[in-house]
């Protein structure tokens, strides 16, 4: 098995999605994921949110599941600038080095990470007790001295369907 501090492998089993991601000095300094949430449910449907969040890579380990704080996040919704500082939680998780998304909560709405696999992850949200859900687009991204790489770019979503 390849040191995970030297590669990270996100992949989904409902597409082709592999990717892998080293920098040249073969560890990894800050992962970033960009996204983007397009709700189908309530009143936010038919509109595209965009953020991204950032982590320190060398606390995944790649075996079991991994929760790892979130080190940086940013998130437009509804004309609201949401940061790491206006979450109760945020974290990546990992299920043996397995990208399964991200559980992070505010007032208004929530991440859900896949338990077993990416396609699982959704959002979900709470407007004056107007409830919606929306697919998630992940796309993985290097950083290294601040300028961001685009390493892989999913083009698929992940849509929910639990909730009602």
């Amino acid at each position: 098995m390849t040191n995970i501090n030297k590669k990270i492998r996100a992949t989904s089993t409902n597409l082709s999605l592999d990717c892998a991601m080293i920098n040249d000095s073969n560890e990894i300094d800050t992962i970033k994921y960009d996204f983007e949430v397009s709700p189908h449910r309530g009143p936010a449907a038919g509109n595209n949110y965009y953020g991204s969040f950032s982590f320190k890579g060398s606390k995944l380990t790649g075996r079991g599941i991994d929760f790892i704080k979130l080190d940086n996040f940013d998130f437009s919704f509804l004309d609201v600038d949401y940061s790491n500082a206006d979450l109760l939680f945020a974290e990546a998780v990992f299920r043996d080095g397995k990208f399964l998304g991200l559980i992070a909560s505010s007032e208004e709405f929530s991440f859900v990470s896949g338990f077993l696999d990416l396609s699982e992850a959704y959002f979900a949200y709470d407007i004056n007790s107007n409830f919606g859900a929306a697919d998630v687009t992940f796309s993985l991204r290097q950083v290294t001295d601040n300028n961001f790489e685009a390493v892989c770019i999913s083009e698929a979503s992940f849509l929910t369907g639990s909730l009602s």
